[in-house]
């Protein structure tokens, strides 16, 4: 529990640190574009390329990511349920879903597991598990807020632009990349890998010192919704991602960290494609606020109780 307390309170500290940026007037109101676009396009996709190259996707690793990867479809299941027994609204269920399955497993779950769990193996089974996992959620995601978006288009065209941005996005192909030199056994040149690895470096960091400068100034709504709705990515999912863990029979370590990545606060980046699709933004930013500071909590109960 030590390790897992002193984590959080590097991450807070390195969150707060971007927060009071702003708040002293050191930075400005959409300097975070700067950070994030360094993040997004240089940064993890140098650390994913890096990590993923020296991963082996033997047995003992598939049945890691298929207790990281199943459980999503399980919520999205539940979800689905939901909507059928309580009628809910189309655009509800996709808030429900957009919102509780997109995860800042880069962002906040890489920093998170290197202090509390060191690195080495548990940093290579979670970005393992973003290679398994993100590429479904992005994907579902930008689906859903195509349709959300197009109400009356047919879906052909919705996944015909989401393969378009796959193809364009840098995460994506970092993992692409990542995996296909793991498989054929490519070693990078020692030059290479030390650039990349002095890049990958500043990842986290920048991350949630961005993660702070986005925080502040901005309007919550319905704060007490959020917290409760911050609980599908915080506690069932974590806690899906448990049982099917303890099902598959997982390592101990495979087990913490499947449990501690699938228990991340929501991605930031949903704040960004909320504003551009007008997908709920003001209701998203108030359920970012709440998955990440919450998440400071859960995740030291999961690392506690796992």
């Amino acid at each position: 529990m030590g390790k897992a307390l002193a984590s959080s309170l590097t991450v807070g500290l390195l969150i707060a640190a971007g927060y009071l940026s702003r708040r002293l007037g050191i930075l400005r109101a959409g300097d975070e574009r700067v950070l994030n676009g360094f993040v997004y396009f240089f940064a993890f996709p140098a650390f994913l390329l890096l990590k993923l190259s020296g991963v082996e996707f033997d047995a003992h690793t598939l049945r890691f990511l298929a207790a990281g990867a199943a459980p999503v479809g399980l919520l999205l299941t539940f979800l689905l349920g939901a909507k059928v027994v309580f009628r809910l609204r189309r655009d509800t269920f996709f808030f429900l879903s957009a919102g509780s399955v997109f995860g800042s497993l880069a962002f906040f779950g890489i920093p998170f597991i290197e202090v509390a769990m060191g690195e080495g193996e548990p940093v290579e089974l979670a970005v393992a598990m973003i290679a398994a996992v993100a590429p479904l959620t992005v994907g579902l995601v930008l689906v859903l807020l195509e349709l959300y978006g197009m109400e009356g288009i047919p879906v052909r065209r919705a996944v015909w632009d989401v393969s378009v941005r796959f193809s364009r996005n840098p995460l994506i192909l970092s993992l692409l990349g990542g995996i296909a030199l793991s498989v054929a056994g490519v070693q990078l040149p020692p030059f290479l890998r030390k650039a990349l690895d002095l890049l990958g470096g500043a990842a986290a960091p920048v991350a949630l010192f961005s993660l702070g400068v986005f925080l502040y100034g901005r309007r919550y709504r319905r704060l007490p919704f959020a917290f409760g709705m911050a609980s599908l990515r915080l506690l069932l999912l974590p806690g899906l991602t448990l049982m099917l863990s303890l099902a598959l029979g997982l390592d101990p370590l495979s087990r913490e960290v499947a449990v501690l990545m699938n228990g991340t606060p929501v991605a930031v980046n949903m704040i960004v494609l909320s504003a551009r699709y007008g997908f709920f933004p003001e209701e998203m930013a108030a359920l970012i606020l709440a998955s990440s500071l919450g998440a400071i909590v859960t995740m030291n109960l999961w690392s506690f109780l796992v």
